[in-house]
């Protein structure tokens, strides 16, 4: 009776280590999984963030571009009233 005793008692602390290495497993996928889910929502934001960066920078090369192009015209058109002015004054 007594080898019965133990090996129930065996059998209930091998159960029971089951039960808590399964508990235990679950417990760090839901840890890994909350952790990867943070990780993800951080990338997405530092994603978002270095768009808008990428967009502000082509945003004020652009804006260089057309200020320049304005200067140019600006030029060309005082040129051009220059030679209209020149030419009709003979």
């Amino acid at each position: 009776m007594r080898k019965m005793k133990k090996i129930a008692v065996c059998a209930a602390a091998v159960a029971g280590a089951a039960g808590i290495a399964g508990i235990s497993v679950k417990a760090v996928e839901g840890v890994r999984k909350k952790w990867f889910l943070r990780g993800f929502e951080a990338g997405q934001f530092i994603g978002n963030l270095t768009a808008a960066e990428n967009f502000a920078c082509e945003k004020t090369v652009i804006q260089k571009k057309y200020d320049k192009l304005c200067e140019e015209f600006e030029e060309l058109q005082e040129n051009y009233n220059d030679l209209f002015d020149d030419y009709y004054e003979v």
